[in-house]
């Protein structure tokens, strides 16, 4: 099972998108799926603030906005699906 990091946070209509998006796609399933929200840990503020939201599997990261043609081959590239 491959792990999927989703960064976001509060009251952001892109990264709530971005989940609907990554939810609704059949490459996901049987991916274990953890959301972390930027705005409780400086660091990931520092780190992700600009970017959000960024879906990452390993060392790979795919910031937004991205459509699903987008997503979907990343996911493929990263062996998700």
């Amino acid at each position: 099972m491959r792990a999927i990091m989703f960064y976001t946070t509060q009251h952001c209509s892109l990264c709530d998108a971005a989940l609907d998006l990554l939810l609704s796609l059949p490459e996901v399933r049987g991916s274990s799926l953890t959301t972390l929200d930027i705005a409780l840990d400086d660091r990931l503020l520092v780190e992700f603030g600009d970017r959000i939201p960024v879906i990452a599997v390993g060392d790979a990261q795919l910031d937004g906005p991205f459509d699903a043609l987008t997503l979907q081959s990343w996911l493929q590239d990263n062996n998700i699906g």
